[in-house]
């Protein structure tokens, strides 16, 4: 599964909007959508700010091969 799909889907199930996980990110919703968009071209450090905002560990968001959208605690 593509990077941009995976952090969709666990925006998704976290039943978050784009506008949620911007809010939390601090930028705009339509900067958010693009970054979630063109996932495979973000830095680190976005990466970081997403997988915080979406309350993950990056390595759990960067785990394209997995089926599971949640994060266990």
């Amino acid at each position: 599964m593509p990077l941009a799909n995976r952090i969709k889907n666990i925006r998704e199930a976290k039943k978050l909007t784009q506008e949620d996980v911007s809010n939390k990110m601090e930028i705009s919703a339509s900067a958010y959508g693009q970054k979630e968009r063109n996932a495979n071209k973000i830095t680190y450090e976005n990466l970081l700010k997403i997988a915080k905002a979406l309350d993950v560990s990056i390595l759990f968001l960067l785990d394209t091969n997995s089926n599971e959208y949640l994060e266990k605690k």
